[in-house]
């Protein structure tokens, strides 16, 4: 069975409840994750092996239960390093009808952000690994990490791993300048991509056209990076900010053919944080699986719908119940 190891950033998220805003809200809900440490407990849930590499503050109850909910997922922490600094946090404002979901961040300090350098034995560190996954949110950490993101994935280059990369473009952490040079040293190097078309856009370089072709960015991404074997993400169209209906695709960058899922209407969600990477553990776990991207898409689709209806950054659905789902929910086809 392959490997994943994923490296990022562990968080705690406080959410208010919905209906009150942050500003009058007097308890908020507890939760734990960080978009790599969530694909890492939703495959290690789905029964792959998982690895994941963070760095965590000691003697810090927060960080001591973030560690027990990763090692209750069956996730590898060996390769967890301790040091000063702080657990990063997030308060979430729960939006509701028109009114949007909104995100104050508080993550600096964190002690993965103080890093200067990498601090894993790397030929340890990747030890047994077949893909490793990280994303544009662990980039954005510090200045620091622009430069050892695009080390790591060096290193594993060089160590014959494929790359998962989730461009997770977070407007609050960097600015634009900051983040197209690092991305463009790094999609070169990529074979499994969580991309959209305004990162095409923004990043590479690709100019904004008015077109119908559905697969245009598409196919002028893939054609911009033949190293990367597919591109994938999901397409809304909004009824409200929290009401949607739904799709996800994935493009073979070597047919040059779109795989495309049904169609979910969404009108009762109950959180959306963690649902792009639920969506990201089922193309990941096609991957590792070596699946066809028809079967892929519809099990990522699905793992994304059911973790629109649970609290929590992390997918609690076993296979059965996303493939039992699959079979059985009543909604749209394509």
């Amino acid at each position: 069975m392959k490997t994943l190891l994923a490296i990022g950033e562990s968080l705690a998220r406080f959410s208010s409840q919905e209906g009150k805003r942050l500003l009058n809200a007097t308890d908020l809900q507890l939760h734990y994750g960080g978009a790599e440490a969530n694909v890492a407990m939703n495959l290690a849930r789905l029964d792959h092996h998982t690895k994941y590499a963070t760095k965590l503050p000691v003697n810090n109850g927060l960080a001591d239960n973030c560690l027990m909910q990763l090692r209750g997922s069956n996730v590898n922490c060996d390769h967890i390093l301790y040091g000063p600094g702080r657990l990063g946090s997030y308060f979430l404002e729960v939006g509701v009808g028109l009114r949007p979901t909104n995100i104050i961040y508080d993550r600096e300090y964190s002690t993965i952000s103080l890093m200067e350098e990498l601090e894993w034995d790397l030929d340890t560190l990747f030890d047994g690994v077949d893909v490793l996954h990280i994303t544009g949110v662990t980039l954005a950490l510090s200045r620091c990490w622009y430069r050892l993101g695009v080390e790591l994935i060096k290193e594993a280059k060089k160590r014959g791993l494929e790359v998962s990369f989730d461009m997770n473009y977070r407007q609050k952490m960097w600015t634009y300048e900051d983040a197209i040079p690092v991305y463009q040293e790094i999609l070169p190097m990529v074979d499994y991509l969580s991309a959209s078309d305004r990162d095409a856009i923004a990043f590479m370089d690709i100019e904004a056209v008015e077109t119908t072709e559905p697969d245009y960015y598409l196919k002028r991404m893939g054609k911009k990076y033949p190293n990367i074997k597919c591109i994938y993400g999901t397409k809304r169209h909004q009824y409200s900010p929290n009401a949607y209906r739904m799709y996800g695709f994935i493009y073979d960058n070597e047919t040059v053919k779109v795989h495309l899922s049904k169609e979910y209407d969404m009108y009762q969600i109950v959180d959306r944080v963690g649902t792009g990477d639920s969506y990201a553990s089922g193309v990941l776990d096609g991957v590792l699986r070596e699946e066809d991207y028809d079967k892929s898409v519809e099990f990522a689709m699905a793992m994304s719908v059911l973790k629109h209806t649970v609290y929590g950054d992390v997918n609690p659905f076993s296979r059965k119940e996303v493939e039992d789902f699959m079979v059985n929910e009543g909604n749209v086809s394509r």
